[in-house]
């Protein structure tokens, strides 16, 4: 035999000398074996033969045993354990201690089962999902289909007041006052109940399609049958809905913090609510409310809501929200509202709205509305409105609406900026390529610019660049703008010239007045690479015929720009000749005195 194997067979010896005698005397009172034959002897005698042959002492409270209750037994060399199991049929547990065995009660469950019966006090019909509940130990259940009910009461904590409640129904409440009252029918009458505003607005997160899909009908039952009661503790913990530290009465439960893992449904939150997947709140959060996919909540938040998807608000916010998608609030948003694709304010906003793509407010407000797409205000707005795409304001608007592509509004005080402008009134400013608006006591500047409910003008006339020439007038008589187009006589004078300006009109008399314009025209002399440029400034009196004829005439001042100009064989020269000139110090800038005179046909709303 080799050094290991002696080596094992010593600790092999050692373990069984120490571990099975402290085995032996751990169970040596209990183990050691007895005979007993007696037939209406007293308990206590049976206890005294059987320590005499044991050789050890019994131990216990006299109101535990009665010793001089008479029993009868038969037990032939049975260990001492199965001996007083027989005599005591397992109504106590055993310890030892030394040379006594000392005898104690079984320790009794805590816990009980409470089972009844609901039925319809009129019919006698049973009645389904009635909620049968605790308001002190917050535990529940519903009852079943054939109207029948369990409940699991965790202490023996006596009296219980349970309560039945359900919609149409009058509150019933039942006392229990022992296990022994543990089977109740009880009978509940119909009551015409009108429905609390406030309970209706708390059970409408429940209602929404997260709602629908996240909770189980019996809790969404629940929570219509117990609207009016809730209750404030300080902290949740949950897996599921109905799968937590509250159970199935989390949505009557108010938290200072709350714990979900995959999601949570709760009364309220008043502190810090965070969930891996989802939180639905019936009654208001305040403070913090962190989600991994969404937030669903009943009443109002105060504080900042953030979720990964979607928040949705069936009441006002005040505070932040973000999300990841989109985030709703049905009524006043007073804050910051940011999601990545959809905003939506349904009563109006006080503060800022950023969105990815769309921002929509239904009912005004001010401050500012931002997206990447497109805004929608369908209420008075004071503030910005930016979008990448398209503003539109459907009442108006008394600040700024700036987009890429187009602004609507249906009154503007402030600005619109954007290529296509349209505002159904025009109180302020639009600058844009074209710009409409049905009415105007603003400004529109742009290419094209039309006022609806205005008159425009197209003029036929002649100056002294170019004989005849053709304007469009488009805007009011307060501001317009035009766009013009002229040439010359074939020959040695030929001149093509077009550009845009702007003007206004003044009418002291009813038929009599005059107009101020100032344009940038481009002169064509034979080289389209170096057209010269002309800046006009033009003064005429006016006289209407009638609504829609009107002669006007009267001087104009040119500044000619011909730096590197060269006027191409049969073209006209400038500055012409015959004019008086204004000296400005440079050979390549002239200027003179002109004119211009003809006739312009109005039309529009006269």
């Amino acid at each position: 035999m080799n050094q290991n194997s002696i080596l094992r067979s010593i600790l092999r010896l050692a373990v069984i000398l120490v571990v099975v005698p402290s085995g032996c005397f751990a169970q040596q009172i209990l183990n050691k074996p007895v005979d007993i034959s007696v037939k209406g002897q007293p308990v206590s005698a049976v206890l005294k033969s059987i320590s005499e042959q044991g050789k050890f002492y019994f131990s216990y409270n006299s109101n535990l045993i009665a010793g001089d209750s008479l029993v009868t037994l038969n037990a032939a060399r049975e260990p001492v354990r199965q001996v007083l199991d027989q005599l005591f049929q397992n109504r106590f547990q055993y310890k030892e201690k030394g040379d006594y065995l000392i005898i104690l009660p079984v320790p009794r469950e805590k816990s009980f089962h409470i089972s009844g019966l609901i039925l319809d006090d009129e019919t006698g019909k049973p009645v389904d999902y009635a909620s049968v509940y605790s308001r002190q130990l917050l535990v529940s259940t519903l009852s079943e289909d054939d109207g029948g009910f369990r409940l699991r009461i965790k202490e023996r904590s006596f009296p219980i007041y349970l309560t039945v409640s359900k919609v149409g129904y009058g509150d019933t409440t039942m006392v229990i006052n022992s296990t022994d009252e543990s089977a109740r029918t009880m009978r509940i009458q119909q009551k015409a109940v009108d429905l609390d505003p406030l309970i209706v607005r708390y059970s409408e997160g429940e209602s929404t399609w997260l709602g629908r899909l996240f909770l189980s009908q019996r809790l969404r039952a629940q929570s219509r049958n117990i609207g009016q009661f809730f209750v404030a503790l300080p902290y949740q913990a949950s897996l599921t809905p109905g799968l937590g530290t509250h159970g199935r009465m989390s949505a009557q439960v108010v938290n200072k913090f709350s714990l979900n893992v995959a999601g949570g449904y709760t009364a309220g939150v008043n502190g810090v609510e965070i969930a891996g997947g989802f939180n639905i709140s019936k009654e208001n959060v305040r403070y913090v409310q962190l989600a991994g996919a969404f937030n669903v909540v009943s009443g109002h938040v105060n504080g900042v809501q953030i979720a990964g998807f979607s928040n949705n608000v069936l009441d006002s916010l005040n505070g932040v929200q973000i999300s990841g998608f989109s985030g709703m609030v049905r009524k006043r948003v007073d804050g910051v509202q940011i999601s990545g694709f959809l905003s939506r304010a349904g009563g109006g906003i006080a503060g800022a709205q950023v969105s990815g793509t769309i921002s929509l407010i239904r009912n005004g407000g001010h401050g500012a509305q931002i997206s990447g797409g497109y805004n929608q205000v369908r209420g008075i707005f004071e503030g910005v409105q930016i979008a990448g795409a398209a503003n539109n304001a459907r009442d108006s608007v008394r600040a700024t609406q700036i987009s890429g592509g187009l602004n609507m509004a249906r009154n503007i005080r402030g600005v619109q900026l954007a290529p296509f402008n349209y505002a159904k009134i025009m109180r302020g400013v639009q600058i844009g390529i074209v710009n409409i608006a049905d009415s105007s006591s603003g400004a529109s500047i742009g290419l094209v610019n039309i006022v609806r409910k205005s008159t425009s003008n197209i003029s036929v006339y002649a100056t002294d660049v170019a004989p005849f020439n053709v304007a469009w007038k488009m805007g009011t008589h307060r501001f317009y703008s035009l766009l013009m187009a002229g040439t010359g006589l074939n020959g040695d004078k030929k001149i093509r010239t077009f550009g845009a300006g702007f003007g206004r009109e003044f009418f002291p008399f009813k038929k009599a007045g005059f107009f101020v314009e100032i344009l940038n025209q481009n002169l064509y002399l034979g080289n389209w690479e170096t057209m010269p440029s002309l800046y006009r400034l033009q003064i005429a009196a006016t006289y209407k015929f009638n609504k829609h004829f009107m002669l006007f005439g009267g001087p104009s001042y040119s500044i000619y720009d011909h730096d590197g100009v060269e006027t191409g064989r049969g073209y006209k020269q400038f500055p012409p000749s015959g004019y008086p000139k204004i000296d400005l110090g440079s050979n390549k800038v002239s200027s003179w005195i002109g004119f211009q005179a003809g006739i312009s046909w109005r039309y529009g709303k006269l």
